[in-house]
C-alpha cells in the first residue's frame, strides 16, 4: 500500500507542476501582450526552466542518498 501512496503522491506532484507551468505560461503571454519589461518575462522563463529541470529532469535525485531506486 505504501508504493501505491508514493505513486499517487508523484502523480499529484506532476499535476501541480503541470498546472504551475500552464499558469506561468498564461501570465507570460499576457505580460508579453501588455509589453511588460523584458526582465519580468526573463524571471518567469527562469522559474519555468527551474520547474522543468527539477521535476522532469529529476535533478532533485542528485541530492538524495544512494539506494532509493
Amino acid at each position: 500500500m505504501d508504493q501505491q501512496k508514493t505513486k499517487t503522491n508523484e502523480l499529484a506532484r506532476g499535476v501541480r507542476v503541470f498546472i504551475a507551468l500552464a499558469v506561468l505560461t498564461v501570465i507570460e503571454y499576457f505580460l508579453g501582450m501588455a509589453e511588460a519589461p523584458a526582465i519580468l518575462l526573463a524571471i518567469i522563463a527562469v522559474i519555468k526552466a527551474g520547474l522543468v529541470i527539477w521535476y522532469f529532469m529529476h535533478i532533485f535525485r542528485l541530492f538524495q542518498s544512494e539506494g532509493g531506486h
